[in-house]
C-alpha cells in the first residue's frame, strides 16, 4: 500500500504574513494570536462542543420521531437513512481527505477541482444507488417503502445530495474556512427536526427519511454558493503565487494509500446497520438504531480528541508523545464519567423514547458505554498513525476491526439479538485495543508530562475555550495560511449522526510536518562517544530498547546510575544524565567488546526471516494436525475413555500436533534473535489447545462444580439476596454477586456457554498478569518467555473453572505484577551479587496513588469473593515487605485488618458453627500434606492411579527445577529474592489446614507463578548483557533441555489435567435428568446420589445445584459394595420423605469405578436389583441416568423452602460494635497513611504524619484485636 500524505511546508523564518483580507468566521474566544490556551484542547474541545449541539439536536429528533411515529416508521426510515449514508460514503468520506489535501496548493484549478469532485462522485454513488434498488428485495422489510419510480428517484437524490453535503466539509476544510461546518450542520439539525414534526400527519410512514433529506438542501445550497461565489475566488487569489497544482497522478496516489482504510471504516460505521436492518424486524431495527445513535455520541468525544491529535502531532512531531499522554489523561477525566452514566443510566435513557426501546435494547447499550471507553485507546492511536504517517498500519488495523465486527455480527445477532450486535463491537475493539494500547503506551512511557500554558484556564477543562490568545516571544511565526490550517480540526461534519466524518490531515512520507528535520549528528555515535560528567553513583539499570530483555524494559549494567537518551523523539531513559560530547571518534576506534547490541528498527523487527516463515508454517501444520483429527470425536468416542482419562482417546495425530507446538516454541528460543509476534501466538495457540479441547468436543459444559455455582447466580437473580446458611460459600458471595450484576447488565440469561468457555478464556487472562510481572525480572528474553512457557504447560491445577478461585487468582496475579513492577525499592544496591529484580519501573507521585489504589482494590476485591486467596496475598505481601522488596510497609496491618474484619464479623455463620474446621487443621502440617498428597492416592483404578502420581511427578519436578534455577542465578552472581517469595510463601498454607484435602493443589497452583519463571531461569541463567554472555548463549544447549522438558511438560498435562475426564465430563442426559428434578421441585425435592464417603465425599459427579438451590437438597447415599444389597438404597429414599429421587448416573458411577475400586460390573447389577425392587418405580430414564422414586409416597407433606434469614448475619455486641468502628477507623487511618506514603512529597511533614499516625493506629488495632477475641470466644 504506497504511503502518500500530506506533507506540508517546512517553517518559514520569514516575516509574518499579513493577515488576509475578507471576514472570517471565528470560534469564541480564539483570537488572533499564537499563543494562548493549549492548542491540542482547544480544537478538541470545539469539536465537543459542536458534538454537543448536534448531539441535542439528533436526539431531539429521534426522540420526536419516537413520539410521533410508529417504531415500524422509525425503523423504516432509520434503515433508508443508514443505506443511504452508506451509498454516499462510498467516494464522500474517502474523498474528504484528499480535498482537505490537494485544494491548499491547487491554486486557480480549485473551482474546477471541487466541480469535477462533486460531478463525479455523484455520478458513482447514483449507480451504487440504482444497484441497491434493483436489489431492494435482498435487504429486508425495512425497505420495502423504497418500491416504485417515484420513491427510487428520490432516493438516489438523496444520496447524491448526502454525497455533496459530505464532501462539503472536505472542501471548507481545505479552503481555511472551516468554522462554517458546524454552521452548516446547526442549520440541517435544526430544519430536519422541525420537518420531522411538520411531515408526521402528511406522510407518516416515510417522513422520517423526507424530513432528513430534504434538510439537506437549508446546509448544501447555501454553501455551495458561499464556496463557488466568495470562498474560492478568495482562495485563488490568496495562493496563486505559490500553489502548485496536483497532477492527477500525484491525486491518484493519494487516494491508492488512502481508500481501503477508509472503506473499511465505512463498511463499520455504515454496512453494519444496513445489514441488521436487513435481519430483524423494523421494531427491532428502530430499537438498534436509536442506541447505537446515542452510543455515537461517546465515540465522537474519542474521535474529536483523536481529530485533534492527529493536527497537534502534525504540526509538532516533538510533542507528539506529551500531547498523547495529555489527551489519555483529559480523555479519562471525560469519558469515564460519561461511560459510567450511560452504562447506569441505559433504561432510563432509553425509556425516555418508550417502554419497548428501555427493554429491548438497555443490554446493548451498555455494551456501547464499554465500547466507548475502548475507543479511547484505539482512536488515540489511530491519531497517532495518522501523525507519522503510518497509513499501512493504519489501515490493517481498520481492515481487521472491520473483518471482525461484520463476521461476529453476523454469527452473534441470530443468537442473541440485538445484544449481539454489541457483543461483536466490543470483542472486535477489545481485540484492536490489545494490539494497540502496548504500542501506544511504549510511545507515551517516557513522555514528560504537557506544560499547562501560562493563560490556560484554572479549571483545564471547557473554559479554555475562552482562554484569549497572546503572541510568545521568542518563536518563529508561520505565514498567516499557514496558521490557518490548524483549523482543520474544525473542518468535519462530526454531529451526533455522522461518525465517519474527522479530519484526515497527514504528514508526508519522510518530511516531518512541520518542515525540515533538524539534524542530529550525534544520533549514530556510539554511547562510549559520548563523556559522561564525573558521578558517584552505584550501578543501576538503564532501559535502553532492543537488549535482550524485550518481554519488558531491557536493561544495560553500566558502572553508573544514568543512562543518557540520544534522540529527544524517543522516550528512551529512566532518568536523564549530563553528558558532554568528546571530540568525533575516529575511523580506527572500534566499539567495545561488552557493548550492547544495536537496537534493531522496526523494519528490521517485523521482517521475517526464513527460519520464522518456516516456523510459522510448522505452526499451522501443529495446529491442523492438533485439531482436526479432534473435531472428529463424539460422544461414543468420549464413552470410551478409560483410566487415563482423555489422552487415551486422542487420535496419534492430535498428539504429535502438541509436541510439534513443543517443538516450534523451543526452537523460537535458539533463534538469534526474538520473534515477539511468533512467540506470542504459539503461546496463545498452545494455552487455547491445551484447555479448550473439552470445550470443543463435549456436548456439554464441565464440570460439575461450575454448574453448582450458577445456583448462586440464580439466586441472586431471583431474590436480589445471600443466605449464609444455605451454603458456606454466601459468606463469601463478592463473585457471584458481582457476576449476577455483569450478566444483567449484559442482558446475559443462559450461563452455559459462559462456563463452557471461562477455562480457557481466564487461562489466557492470566498471560497479561504474568506478562506484567516479567518486567521486574533482570533476564533474558529467552528466560522471561521460558518461565511464561512453563507456567502455561504446568495450569493443570483445574481451578480455572467458573468459580471464585479462578477469578480470585487472577487478582493475586495482577496483585504480585503490580507491587513487583512499581513498588519496589529504587536504585537497588549492588552487593558482590547482582540484584535479580530490574530497575524500578518509572512512575510520578500521581501515579503511585492511582497504582496503589489498584492494589488495594485488587485485595479488597478479592477478600469477600474467596476463603484462601486473601491469606496467600496477605503473606506474599509481607514477605516483600520483611525482605526489603517492597516500599508499602504499612500495607500488610491494613491488609490483615481487612481480612480479618471480614472473617470476624461477615463470615460469622460459617465459624460460628465451624470452628474446628476452620481453625483446626492450623499447625498440622504433617497431617495437612498426608490427607492432601497421599490421602488422594488410596483406592480405585490402577490406571487411574497413574494419574494422581503424574501429577505429583510433575509438581516436584517443577519445584526442582525453581530450585535449580535459583542456584544457577546464584552461580552466575545474581540474587533471588522477589521469585523466591513468589515460590514459597503459598507453602504456608500447609500450616493452615487441609482445605477438604486439595491444599496441595492450591499451593502449587499458587507457587507456579514464581516457580515457573524461577524454572525459566535454570535454562537460561545469563542476562546477555555483555557480548561474552551472549556468545555463550549462541553455543547453548538450554534450547534442547527447554525441547525436552516442554515435551515432559505437555505429555503429563494431558493426562494430569484430563485425567480425571471419564467423571468429571457432564453428559447430555445428566442435564435432561436434572431439568426433569427442577421441574418437579414444587415446593421442595430431594435427590439422593450415591457415594462411598457421605461425610467426606460431598460433591456429586453432576450437573447439580444450576437452579432452585432452596428448592433442591442433594443427600449422599452410601453406596453399598454389594450391588444385590440395595435394602439400604430404599431405607434411605423412604427417610427422605414425599417427593425424593434416587439418582444412578453414569459419571458417579464412573468416579466409583475409577477413584474408589468398584467393578465395571457393578452399575447394572445395581440397576436390575433396584428395578426388582417392588417399593421402586423409574421416573425418569436415558443413556446417561436413571432416577427411582417409591411407587407409594411416605406419609406427611413436602416441605416448604427454608433457605434461612438473609445475610449478612451479625450478632452485635457492645464489645462487637467498639471492634467495629475501630476496624473502620483503622482500614481509614491506615489507607490515609499509605497513600501519603506514596503521593505525598517527601519531607518533614510526611515523616510526622506517618509517624503520629502510626503511633494513633496501636490503641485502635488493640481494640479491634480485643473485640475480635472476645468474639470467637463467646460465639464459636
Amino acid at each position: 500500500m504506497s504511503d502518500t500524505t500530506t506533507t506540508t511546508e517546512p517553517e518559514s523564518t520569514a516575516a509574518e504574513a499579513p493577515e488576509q483580507s475578507g471576514r472570517r468566521l471565528r470560534l469564541p474566544g480564539l483570537g488572533k494570536g499564537a499563543g494562548g490556551g493549549n492548542q491540542l484542547f482547544r480544537n478538541a474541545y470545539a469539536l465537543m462542543l459542536n458534538t454537543g449541539i448536534s448531539a441535542v439536536l439528533g436526539l431531539g429528533f429521534w426522540l420526536a420521531a419516537a413520539r410521533y411515529y410508529s417504531e415500524s416508521a422509525v425503523g423504516q426510515g432509520s434503515a433508508a437513512i443508514a443505506a443511504m449514508k452508506f451509498l454516499a460514503g462510498l467516494t464522500a468520506v474517502t474523498l474528504t481527505g484528499a480535498l482537505a489535501r490537494f485544494i491548499p496548493v491547487a491554486g486557480r484549478a480549485t473551482g474546477r477541482l471541487i466541480f469535477r469532485t462533486y460531478a463525479g462522485s455523484s455520478l458513482v454513488v447514483a449507480v451504487a444507488a440504482v444497484v441497491f434498488l434493483l436489489t431492494l428485495d435482498v435487504w429486508g422489510p425495512s425497505y420495502r417503502f423504497l418500491h416504485g419510480p417515484l420513491n427510487g428517484l428520490g432516493f438516489i437524490a438523496a444520496v447524491v445530495a448526502w454525497n455533496v453535503l459530505t464532501l462539503q466539509d472536505g472542501v471548507l476544510t481545505g479552503l481555511r474556512s472551516a468554522p462554517w461546518v458546524p454552521v452548516g450542520n446547526t442549520v440541517f439539525s435544526a430544519v430536519k427536526l422541525g420537518l420531522l414534526v411538520a411531515f408526521a400527519v402528511a406522510i407518516p410512514t416515510a417522513g422520517v427519511f423526507v424530513s432528513w433529506v430534504a434538510a439537506i438542501a437549508m446546509s448544501v445550497l447555501p454553501l455551495g454558493w458561499l464556496v463557488f461565489r466568495r470562498l474560492v475566488p478568495r482562495h485563488v487569489k490568496a495562493t496563486e503565487d505559490h500553489a502548485k497544482p496536483p497532477s492527477v497522478r500525484e491525486i491518484g496516489r493519494f487516494l491508492a494509500g488512502d481508500y481501503t482504510g477508509s472503506l473499511f471504516s465505512l463498511a463499520v460505521v455504515y454496512l453494519i446497520p444496513v445489514i441488521i436492518a436487513s435481519q430483524v424486524s423494523s421494531e427491532d431495527n428502530a430499537y438498534f438504531y436509536i442506541t447505537t445513535t446515542i452510543g455515537g455520541t461517546c465515540n465522537l468525544l474519542a474521535i474529536n480528541m483523536g481529530a485533534s491529535l492527529t493536527v497537534e502531532g502534525s504540526h509538532d512531531p516533538g510533542r507528539l508523545a506529551a500531547n498523547t499522554r495529555a489527551a489519555l489523561k483529559r480523555m479519562a477525566r471525560i469519558m469515564l464519567p460519561v461511560a459510567g452514566i450511560l452504562f447506569v443510566g441505559a433504561p432510563w435513557i432509553l425509556g425516555v423514547f418508550g417502554a419497548g426501546y428501555a427493554e429491548a435494547a438497555t443490554p446493548l447499550l451498555r455494551w456501547f458505554a464499554v465500547g466507548a471507553v475502548l475507543r479511547v485507546v484505539m482512536e488515540t492511536y489511530f491519531a497517532v498513525l495518522r501523525a507519522q504517517s503510518r497509513t499501512a498500519g493504519l489501515a490493517w488495523l481498520q481492515g481487521l476491526l472491520c473483518v471482525l465486527v461484520l463476521s461476529l455480527t453476523l454469527l452473534l445477532l441470530p443468537r442473541m439479538g440485538l445484544t449481539g450486535a454489541g457483543v461483536a463491537e466490543i470483542s472486535s475493539l477489545a481485540v484492536i485495543v490489545a494490539i494497540a494500547a502496548p504500542k501506544l503506551y511504549r510511545t507515551i512511557r517516557h513522555a514528560p508530562p504537557a506544560e499547562v500554558p501560562a493563560t490556560a484556564a484554572p479549571d483545564g477543562d471547557l473554559a479554555d475555550l475562552g482562554a484569549r490568545e497572546t503572541t510568545v516571544t521568542g518563536r518563529t511565526r508561520r505565514p498567516g495560511w499557514a496558521l490557518d490550517q490548524d483549523t482543520l480540526a474544525l473542518g468535519i461534519h462530526v454531529d451526533f449522526d455522522h461518525q465517519e466524518r474527522r479530519p484526515d490531515v497527514r504528514p508526508g512520507p519522510g518530511t516531518p510536518p512541520t518542515g525540515t528535520p533538524v539534524p542530529r549528528p550525534e544520533r549514530d555515535r556510539p554511547t562510549w562517544a559520548l563523556k559522561r560528567l564525573p558521578e558517584l553513583g552505584l550501578p543501576v539499570e538503564a532501559r535502553e530498547p532492543g537488549s535482550e530483555s524485550s518481554l519488558g524494559p531491557s536493561e544495560t549494567e553500566v558502572d553508573a546510575p544514568f543512562e543518557v537518551a540520544f534522540d529527544a523523539g524517543k522516550e528512551t531513559g529512566v532518568r536523564e544524565e549530563s553528558v558532554v560530547p568528546e571530540e568525533p571518534a575516529g575511523p580506527e576506534e572500534a566499539p567495545r567488546p561488552d557493548e550492547p547490541p544495536r537496537p534493531l528498527s522496526l523494519r528490521e523487527r517485523l521482517q521475517p526471516t526464513w527460519l520464522g516463515v518456516f516456523l510459522g508454517c510448522l505452526l499451522t501444520v501443529a495446529l491442523l494436525m492438533y485439531w482436526v483429527p479432534a473435531l472428529s470425536l463424539g460422544e461414543s468416542d468420549l464413552d470410551r475413555m478409560g483410566g487415563l482419562g482423555l489422552i487415551s482417546i486422542l487420535p496419534m495425530p492430535t498428539l504429535i500436533g502438541a509436541a510439534l507446538l513443543v517443538v516450534v516454541f523451543a526452537s523460537l528460543l535458539w533463534l538469534g534473535r526474538e520473534h515477539k509476534a511468533l512467540l506470542l501466538v504459539t503461546l496463545v495457540a498452545t494455552v487455547f489447545s491445551l484447555h479448550a479441547l473439552p470445550a470443543v468436543i463435549e456436548a456439554e459444559p464441565r464440570f460439575a462444580t461450575a454448574w453448582q455455582h450458577l445456583g448462586f447466580i440464580d439466586y441472586i437473580e431471583r431474590t436480589g439476596s445471600a443466605v449464609p446458611d444455605l451454603d458456606a460459600r454466601w459468606s463469601w458471595p463478592g463473585f457471584f454477586a458481582a457476576a449476577t450484576f455483569v450478566a444483567q447488565a449484559c442482558g446475559v440469561k443462559d450461563f452455559t456457554e459462559i462456563i463452557r468457555w471461562w477455562p480457557t478464556g481466564i487461562q489466557l487472562l492470566y498471560l497479561v498478569p504474568m506478562f506484567l510481572l516479567v518486567r521486574h525480572m533482570r533476564a533474558s528474553w529467552r528466560a522471561k518467555w521460558t518461565g511464561i512457557w512453563i507456567f502455561v504447560l504446568s495450569g493443570w491445577v483445574g481451578q480455572d473453572y467458573f468459580s471464585p478461585q479462578g477469578f480470585t487468582y487472577l487478582l493475586y496475579l495482577v496483585f504480585v505484577a503490580v507491587l513487583l513492577v512499581w513498588f519496589r525499592a529504587p536504585r537497588v544496591i549492588w552487593t558482590r551479587r547482582r540484584p535479580g529484580e530490574a530497575e524500578v519501573e518509572p512512575s510520578d507521585r500521581r501515579q503511585q496513588a492511582v497504582l496503589l489504589a489498584v492494589v488495594i482494590g485488587l485485595f479488597a476485591a478479592t477478600v469477600p469473593a474467596h476463603q484462601l486467596t486473601p491469606f496467600v496475598m496477605l503473606g506474599v505481601l509481607a514477605a516483600l515487605v520483611v525482605f526489603g522488596r517492597s516500599e508499602l510497609r504499612g500495607l500488610p496491618i491494613l491488609f490483615a485488618v481487612i481480612v480479618t474484619a471480614w472473617i470476624g464479623y461477615m463470615a460469622e455463620p460459617y465459624w460460628s458453627g465451624h470452628f474446628d474446621d476452620l481453625f483446626g487443621g492450623v499447625g498440622g502440617v504433617g497431617s495437612n500434606v498426608s490427607s492432601s498428597v497421599s490421602g488422594r492416592i488410596e483406592g480405585g483404578s490402577s490406571t487411574h492411579k497413574l494419574v494422581l502420581y503424574v501429577r505429583v511427578l510433575l509438581a516436584g519436578s517443577v519445584m526442582a527445577l525453581a530450585c535449580y534455577g535459583w542456584w544457577r542465578r546464584r552461580e552466575h552472581k545474581y540474587r533471588e529474592v522477589s521469585l523466591l517469595i513468589l515460590t514459597f510463601v503459598p507453602f504456608l498454607g500447609f500450616g493452615m489446614q487441609s482445605y477438604g484435602g486439595e491444599m496441595a493443589l492450591r499451593v502449587f497452583m499458587f507457587a507456579l507463578p514464581g516457580a515457573g519463571l524461577l524454572a525459566g531461569l535454570a535454562l537460561f541463567p545469563r542476562t546477555g548483557v555483555t557480548a561474552k554472555e551472549r556468545d555463550k548463549d549462541r553455543v547453548s544447549l538450554a534450547p534442547v533441555a527447554a525441547l525436552m522438558a516442554g515435551l515432559l511438560l505437555i505429555g503429563g498435562f494431558l493426562v494430569a489435567r484430563w485425567g480425571n475426564e471419564p467423571f468429571e465430563r457432564i453428559r447430555p442426559g445428566e442435564v435432561a435428568a436434572m431439568d426433569y428434578v427442577y421441574a418437579h421441585d414444587d415446593p421442595t425435592v430431594r435427590v439422593l446420589w450415591l457415594s462411598n464417603d457421605t461425610v467426606n465425599n460431598v460433591t456429586p459427579a453432576m450437573p447439580w445445584g444450576a437452579k432452585d438451590m432452596e428448592k433442591v437438597s442433594y443427600v449422599p447415599t452410601l453406596a453399598p459394595t454389594d450391588p444385590v444389597l440395595v435394602s439400604s438404597l430404599v431405607k434411605s429414599l423412604k427417610d427422605a420423605g414425599p417427593n425424593s429421587y434416587l439418582m444412578v448416573n453414569v459419571s458417579q458411577v464412573t468416579y466409583l469405578r475409577l477413584d474408589v475400586g468398584y467393578s465395571r460390573t457393578w452399575e447394572p447389577r445395581l440397576l436390575e436389583n433396584l428395578d426388582n425392587r417392588k417399593e421402586l418405580k423409574r421416573v425418569f430414564t436415558n443413556a446417561d441416568v436413571t432416577m427411582y422414586a417409591l411407587r407409594d409416597q411416605p406419609a406427611g407433606k413436602v416441605p416448604k423452602p427454608d433457605p434461612g434469614p438473609i445475610g449478612p448475619q451479625i450478632t452485635w455486641t457492645p464489645w462487637s460494635v467498639v471492634g467495629a468502628l475501630a476496624a473502620l477507623a483503622l482500614i481509614l487511618l491506615l489507607s490515609a497513611r499509605e497513600v501519603v506514603r506514596v503521593a505525598v512529597r517527601p519531607g518533614v511533614r510526611q515523616l510526622r504524619w506517618l509517624q503520629s499516625s502510626f503511633w494513633f493506629s496501636l490503641p485502635l488495632l488493640a481494640v479491634f484485636l480485643a473485640a475480635l477475641i472476645q468474639r470467637f470466644l463467646t460465639m464459636k
